[in-house]
């Protein structure tokens, strides 16, 4: 009998940890998970729940991730971030959401991420390059998780507000 070893999940949550903090992104893989506590994981829950509600319909993506909803006859999934501003990690998401979708027939050209705070929205067109970027985001990801401790600190500009930081900086 042939086991072939199935590749490690990786959530779109850790695809986006991917570009803010490795260690981040181990730490969380493996079930470390002191943002619950954390006041701008809640703010970034209340934003979530309480903006769009009309249109609020979230969809469960097998195992990795919730996509915040979608107009999937307009070929469209539609996220809603906290942060000020665009940020490659809300875009690593969203493109790897558009991955995920497309490799499973489902017909997504583009994404909108919204920031309500700033009533802004950034919008992400599917494009040729995609495939080959989610899947070096996807070799990265589980070459960070695959290790058997997690990456060293390096001290960030946004180290102060992480959920992880009396973890990373004790």
């Amino acid at each position: 009998m042939n086991h072939t070893p199935q590749p490690t999940t990786i959530t779109g949550t850790e695809m986006a940890y991917l570009h803010i903090c490795r260690r981040k992104l181990w730490l969380f893989h493996h079930g470390i998970r002191p943002e619950n506590e954390n006041t701008a994981v809640q703010i970034g829950r209340h934003i979530g729940e309480s903006t769009f509600k009309r249109t609020h319909k979230e969809i469960k993506l097998g195992d990795i991730g919730v996509v915040d909803w979608a107009e999937l006859p307009h070929g469209v999934i539609h996220e809603t971030k906290k942060a000020k501003c665009p940020m490659q990690a809300d875009i690593a998401q969203v493109r790897y959401y558009l991955w995920w979708m497309r490799s499973h027939g489902i017909g997504v050209e583009r994404a909108i991420i919204h920031y309500p705070k700033q009533k802004r929205t950034t919008e992400i067109v599917w494009d040729g390059t995609m495939d080959e970027q989610v899947e070096a985001d996807l070799t990265s990801a589980r070459n960070i998780v695959a290790q058997p401790a997690p990456p060293e600190f390096q001290p960030l500009k946004w180290c102060k507000r992480c959920a992880y930081a009396e973890f990373c900086m004790a």
